[in-house]
């Protein structure tokens, strides 16, 4: 953990999160928790990262 963390799970090990970025603006985050150490990889990651960029276009944010 870092200052200023706020767990979402207490029973969390591992955690990615992913900015949706719209005209440079932060609109959105994706945060996933994962209950193991080192839960998740770079095709996680690779997968996030696409997803995030799917929701950029498909919402009027």
């Amino acid at each position: 953990a870092f200052p200023g963390h706020i767990a979402c799970d207490g029973d969390s090990k591992s955690e990615i999160v992913v900015p949706i970025v719209v005209g440079g603006q932060t609109v959105a985050i994706i945060d996933v928790d994962c209950a193991e150490v080192e839960g998740f990889d770079e095709v996680d990651k690779k997968a996030l990262e696409e997803l995030a960029r799917l929701l950029e276009g498909a919402c009027d944010w």
